[in-house]
């Protein structure tokens, strides 16, 4: 389904608000929730009018589920301190080229003030893209985490649960390159006896190599989250499966693929 240009331009809206947070005292300035805007606000789940320590709090959330997505140790240092959490007071209002710039200073990371910016705008993008996905629900317990932190000045603890779910979490959530036909829709590959596949890729390099080593010809890339490409195979008249950075070899990868068992495809059901 296209989008309608309103749903464009308030989805542009709000990718354009994300620049306001890290502002001036990042989550703990004054005028939070103006300064994300209502496109952003409805994207997030932020009631009209909800205290402004509840606003920090699902915005640190929101956040967060983006930066769980990123392995490197540095990146939270980076982005907490852009966003003013677990900072030294004395530094909170100087803004987020301050703040790094006093980071770096103190020797808190090992790299240099342009490398920490352009991790930190990294992070940005990834944070714009899930923008246009689906938004998990946040609970009781999110909260009760969030109102530590925020109350602690201190920054999220990185959770170590099941690799399973850890994994398909992060492939639901996160952003997956593939190819796709005029419409903006998934391209499914016919593997012989296997069946169909969405062949999608992690990362944008994976995906270029794969054209490089073999050749391949579609004509469009279209980015998208990992659980929108699950639900557009189970949507299928055909049984179609989904599979994550498919080697270029002939034959090989199919154990990479994501199951799709009834089970999974109810959970998997996007609120509109």
């Amino acid at each position: 389904m296209v989008a309608s240009a309103k749903e464009t331009k308030a989805s542009r809206r709000a990718k354009d608000r994300l620049h306001h947070i890290h502002a001036r005292a990042g989550i703990r300035q004054d005028g939070l929730a103006e300064a994300l805007g209502p496109e952003l606000r409805d994207i997030w789940g932020i009631a009209e009018g909800a205290e402004p320590g509840r606003v920090r709090e699902i915005v640190l959330l929101r956040l967060n589920r983006v930066l769980e997505r990123f392995a490197d140790p540095l990146m939270p240092e980076i982005v907490w301190t852009a966003y003013n959490l677990g900072v030294d007071p004395a530094d909170g209002a100087s803004g987020m080229v301050g703040r790094i710039r006093a980071m770096v200073g103190r020797g808190r990371v090992a790299v240099s003030e342009r490398t920490c910016t352009r991790r930190f705008y990294e992070f940005l993008g990834n944070v714009k893209n899930s923008l246009d996905g689906f938004q998990e629900d946040l609970t009781g317990e999110d909260f009760r985490l969030a109102a530590r932190w925020m109350a602690g000045n201190v920054r999220p603890e990185r959770e170590a649960p099941a690799p399973g779910p850890t994994a398909m979490r992060m492939f639901l959530d996160g952003t997956v390159w593939g190819p796709a036909d005029e419409g903006g829709a998934p391209i499914p590959a016919r593997l012989g006896g296997y069946g169909d596949w969405f062949c999608v890729f992690t990362d944008e390099r994976l995906l270029a190599e794969y054209r490089a080593a073999t050749g391949a010809g579609w004509g469009r890339v279209r980015h998208r989250t990992g659980r929108e490409v699950v639900l557009a195979a189970a949507r299928r008249g055909m049984s179609t499966g989904v599979l994550v950075n498919p080697s270029p070899v002939p034959g090989a990868g199919i154990q990479a693929a994501l199951p799709l068992s009834p089970d999974s495809i109810a959970r998997l059901t996007v609120r509109r």
